[in-house]
């Protein structure tokens, strides 16, 4: 797969912008839902954010977008007792005063039915300390329609952690002739995205290493469909 680079330059530092009562935090349900029932105001003006982003030539600069990163960014740092992240929070409350800095657009990507436009850039969140990492949206369209839409932050500590993981499963050991992984591999070809920095480029190995994940996971439920119908009809 061919991802042709964007060509965007760095925006100046933005002040801090309130969004206060116009946004509360949402679920993640109703953040992927691009029509539902019964939506409150906020949770409208959310979801009409996330479709405008999805064409916006401006999605990585404006301030028309600190409140969908004040949530992702919130909802990338809330963890369960377990340890996992809490994709449900709480109570709403008003999203605290985002600063952006060295906003650059990264290379969009199309993984039919879904697609993805990702940013790249520092933020500090209320009074948390600051975050460099990768905004990104995607969505589920299907016969030109978009069914669905998710904005996620991705700080480059996840990033890192990712990679990391994936060198040590691959120095481990990886069966390359494993049919399926070769096909999968083949299907999802290393990405065309050359930056001077390291971490767009592990982002890009950990997106290939997904997609190649979600292609092997595939074709074993298929397999075990197969077999289920051989038992079945045997």
């Amino acid at each position: 797969m061919s991802v042709t680079v964007r060509s965007s330059a760095s925006s100046p530092t933005r002040k801090p912008f309130k969004w206060g009562a116009a946004l509360r935090v949402v679920t993640v349900l109703s953040a992927f839902g691009i029509a539902g029932c019964a939506e409150s105001p906020e949770q409208k003006a959310y979801q009409q954010t996330l479709q405008t982003a999805q064409t916006d030539p401006n999605f990585c600069y404006s301030n028309r977008y600190d409140g969908v990163l004040a949530e992702a960014w919130q909802r990338a740092h809330s963890t369960q007792g377990n340890g996992q992240k809490d994709k449900t929070p709480a109570e709403a409350a008003p999203l605290p005063a985002v600063t952006v800095t060295g906003a650059t657009a990264m290379p969009e990507l199309s993984v039919p039915p879904y697609s993805q436009r990702s940013c790249r850039l520092s933020v500090k969140v209320g009074d948390a300390a600051p975050e460099t990492g990768f905004l990104t949206f995607t969505y589920l369209v299907r016969d030109n329609v978009t069914k669905s839409a998710l904005a996620e932050w991705h700080p480059d500590t996840e990033i890192t952690e990712k990679y990391d993981a994936l060198m040590e499963k691959i120095k481990a050991g990886v069966n390359m002739n494993d049919p399926d992984l070769k096909a999968c591999i083949t299907r999802y070809p290393a990405f065309n995205a050359p930056s001077s920095d390291p971490m767009v480029q592990k982002a890009a190995v950990d997106l290939r290493a997904h997609l190649v994940r979600r292609c092997l996971a595939n074709r074993a439920a298929l397999k075990n469909l197969y077999s289920d119908l051989y038992f079945i009809h045997r």
